[in-house]
């Protein structure tokens, strides 16, 4: 009698605190969750598998997690928007399964190549300017070059014919009958002026 009234009592003192674990775990806030990566997983309108089935959802796909039944460990999960259901909790991960992310890889990768393909077709362009620019430098060069050999051959040119004209005997000559006859034709006009005007003092 003893030992039963005791079993009782026992039973009434872990009553609240299981009570109380369940609805903590009941009242758990939803977030983000992924299903695992099976084929399919059989939902249930309730939280085991005596319930009956109400769909199936496939692996990897996004779904939002509610709550979790303690006794039975099944998860009850919010999927297409509205929908709820259970199933068993090892099937729900909160990180994205491996059909997921080979899914996300495969968008990456494809963001990734076209930015590739865009700094290639950049760095192309690029250089087809830099060899562009490169060719116009080497023209300008070339042809700065050939200014500069002109403009010597043009003075060598210049100061030979300088020097050539001043040394030839007839233009010197010339010069010298050119101020022989500007003094021969001044003089006799400026000297007689002056002996006429001492003459009348």
């Amino acid at each position: 009698m003893f030992t039963l009234n005791k079993s009782i009592l026992l039973v009434l003192f872990l009553l609240p605190f299981s009570v109380f674990s369940q609805q903590t775990t009941n009242n758990q806030a939803s977030k983000a969750a992924f299903i695992s990566d099976a084929l399919f997983v059989y939902l249930h309108s309730g939280p085991s598998n005596k319930y009956r089935i109400v769909g199936t959802i496939n692996a990897g796909e996004s779904v939002t997690y509610i709550s979790q039944d303690a006794e039975t460990g099944y998860a009850q999960i919010k999927y297409e928007d509205d929908k709820t259901a259970w199933l068993p909790k090892e099937y729900v991960n909160f990180t994205p399964g491996l059909a997921s992310q080979l899914e996300q890889l495969k968008t990456d990768y494809a963001d990734h190549d076209g930015i590739v393909s865009t700094l290639q077709q950049q760095r192309n362009d690029l250089s087809s300017e830099l060899n562009t620019a490169i060719s116009e430098r080497n023209a300008a060069l070339e042809q700065l070059e050939q200014t500069q050999q002109t403009y010597s051959l043009l003075k060598q040119r210049l100061d030979a014919t300088q020097t050539s004209v001043w040394q030839k005997p007839m233009v010197l000559g010339s010069l010298i009958l050119v101020v022989g006859l500007i003094f021969g034709l001044v003089l006799p006009i400026i000297v007689p002026k002056r002996r006429s005007k001492d003459r009348w003092m």
